[in-house]
């Protein structure tokens, strides 16, 4: 397993996987027309260009295979972990803690913080896992549709 930087050429696979996480992972909390239109508009190639110009984006690759990824960035003193998707067939093997790692080293001293759909009952126990804390409940319109998110955080100093 190798944690690295995305490059231009990975995208279409971090697209795919993105895809692949969000239909099985939301398929019961949101409705199939929003999850579509959020991967066809959030992981467009034009839109993964520029989130790539404008903070990193790592993947872990398993056999040359693109097996999940991250994309954060720091913002007010925050490192905001804005997706964290891994392939179904590659979890619990350790890529998405290894992927909270290196966003971790962006700014060791900064805590962590991840958004996460209410009723996204794997990756919460994860977090939990990992010593982040619920914080408050958000609620999100995406196209026009409400629904909630909770904020996850963790200091720096509880990341093990």
């Amino acid at each position: 397993m190798k944690v690295r930087r995305a490059r231009k050429a990975d995208l279409g696979a971090i697209a795919h996987l993105a895809g692949v996480a969000w239909r099985t992972s939301y398929t019961d909390l949101l409705d199939s027309d929003t999850i579509e239109h959020w991967l066809k508009t959030a992981y467009s190639q034009a839109s993964l260009e520029q989130r790539l110009q404008d903070h990193p984006i790592f993947v872990v690759q398993v056999e040359g295979l693109i097996a999940a990824f991250a994309d954060v960035y720091v913002q007010q003193n925050t490192i905001v972990i804005a997706a964290l998707c891994t392939h179904p067939e590659y979890r619990r093997l350790g890529a998405a803690s290894a992927l909270l790692e290196k966003a971790r080293s962006l700014a060791p001293s900064l805590p962590l913080t991840a958004d996460l759909l209410l009723g996204n009952t794997a990756a919460e126990r994860f977090v939990e896992r990992l010593g982040f804390r619920p914080g408050k409940t958000l609620e999100v319109h995406l196209y026009g549709k409400p629904f909630m998110e909770r904020r996850w955080w963790i200091e720096p100093a509880l990341i093990s």
